[in-house]
């Protein structure tokens, strides 16, 4: 529990982007309070979550706050991504490992992030519902093949499968993300705890 006059060293603004229903809210909410809902409802407009992680900076322990902007994937939230997106200091972009249009549909948020200015703000790719690769039918899963060509196209060199039911990897794409961050703006720090 921290003292609510101790304030943060660093505060960077993550958002999450994809469709809608790939499981960027459950990612959130699996960080920020440790849950998991199969019935999530769908995300309308944004939704906002903050997260502290542990640092050291100066060999001293502090504490980064990150801002999570939850974007709904739906198209009349669309319009909004202008106001989303600006002063964004990391980026998830999210799709489900077992529906390969939510992979090839984030080549419109590309598009948004190069028309915005943001393409070389650092992200990474996320393929979330891990755990319901296994037992997806083989047709419907996203092939490792078409995620490694999907990369090489955008350049990108960071992907991670996730589950929010598993809690797989979750914890570790924010800090990989925030360390991202960290190191592109030269900001001081020993390590992330």
């Amino acid at each position: 529990m921290r003292k609510s006059e101790e304030k943060p060293v660093y505060i960077f603004k993550i958002c999450v982007l994809g469709q809608e229903r790939v499981g960027k809210t459950c990612i959130a909410r699996r960080l920020c309070f440790n849950t998991f809902d199969v019935n999530t409802r769908e995300t309308l407009g944004i939704e906002f979550y903050t997260k502290d992680l542990p640092i050291i900076v100066d060999d001293e322990n502090s504490f980064v706050r990150i801002s999570i902007w939850d974007f709904g994937g739906r198209e009349q939230f669309k319009k909004l991504f202008p106001y989303y997106i600006n002063g964004a200091n990391g980026i998830f972009m999210v799709f489900n490992l077992i529906d390969l249009q939510t992979l090839l549909r984030l080549d419109w948020w590309y598009e948004k992030l190069e028309e915005y200015e943001q393409i070389h703000t650092p992200r990474m790719i996320i393929g979330a519902k891990n755990d319901l690769v296994k037992t997806a039918d083989e047709k419907t899963r996203v092939d490792d093949l078409v995620i490694k060509r999907f990369k090489e196209r955008h350049k990108e060199t960071d992907f991670y499968k996730t589950s929010s039911k598993d809690n797989y990897n979750i914890e570790l794409i924010f800090k990989e993300l925030v360390i991202s961050v960290l190191e592109k703006n030269k900001l001081d720090y020993n390590r992330l705890l």
